[in-house]
């Protein structure tokens, strides 16, 4: 008779810093030469989509890995694992220094990097990389005018002649523009809803907002990613609006952009 010992599966609990830089202190992987690897989801073999990160031992069991705000990490998700292929469980995650991120007014580059737990247990890094960046805000909703409000800051430009916003149908084909309020960084808009639930009721739509901010100028996407959501989909919920055909409402997707989402009404 034979006895087998299972190895336990490493935990890595985290703390992440206001400029990105996340500690990982990871118990269960303290081998010699071990080390941390992230990898990003759906990236190929190529050096850019896979980073390794030396665990240094410090006793009682737990070794130490560090990712710092200088190294660059490309946008998406990126799952944790040993080097030798076992993926991380999630422990304690510090988030603390990122719940309110306020970037200077110098900043043109924005980089956000939250380690967040997936739905089947393990552990990845959602990293966000904009430049230039459309910082969602706040958001107002107006029934009897059947219009939705947005309020943001701007990250790498400022707001110039013939700014607007776009609501962009997500299957391509159609544009719609209102005009950008605000000043310097600030910006300011209203979207009615009418003009974008003008078709017949079919299948749900997803119209992506953008923000040009000048006339010849390309679009930003408007997100929310200065905090420490990760998916911010099925947390920030508004409530729907009823046009002659549709239930309008804001809505993020899963990877924190902004958009107005319609479904038919009834």
């Amino acid at each position: 008779m034979t006895t087998s010992t299972l190895r336990p599966v490493p935990r890595a609990d985290c703390i992440a810093d206001a400029a990105g830089g996340i500690t990982f202190d990871v118990v269960g992987a303290d081998t010699p030469q071990a080390a941390l690897v992230l990898k990003r989801r759906g990236g190929g073999k190529a050096p850019e989509d896979e980073l390794r990160l030396p665990l240094t031992p410090l006793g009682g069991g737990v070794s130490r890995a560090v990712l710092p705000s200088t190294v660059e990490l490309a946008e998406g998700r990126w799952d944790a694992r040993t080097d030798d292929g076992v993926a991380l469980e999630p422990g304690i995650r510090d988030l603390r220094a990122i719940v309110d991120q306020t970037p200077g007014d110098g900043t043109d580059r924005i980089a956000v990097r939250v380690p967040y737990p997936t739905t089947d247990g393990r552990l990845a890094v959602r990293c966000w990389v904009r430049a230039p960046h459309a910082e969602a805000g706040a958001i107002g909703l107006a029934p009897e005018a059947g219009t939705m409000s947005v309020e943001g800051l701007l990250y790498g430009t400022e707001l110039g002649e013939g700014a607007v916003a776009e609501a962009r149908l997500s299957s391509g084909g159609r544009v719609h523009e209102v005009p950008v309020t605000g000043e310097g960084r600030a910006f300011g808009f209203t979207l009615p809803y009418a003009p974008i639930s003008d078709t017949p009721p079919g299948k749900e739509q997803l119209w992506e907002l953008w923000l040009r901010p000048a006339r010849d100028a390309d679009g930003i996407r408007i997100s929310r990613i200065l905090d420490d959501i990760w998916d911010k989909k099925g947390i920030f919920v508004y409530p729907k609006q009823t046009t002659d055909s549709y239930r309008a409402a804001p809505c993020y997707t899963g990877d924190n952009d902004l958009c107005v989402r319609l479904t038919a009404a009834g």
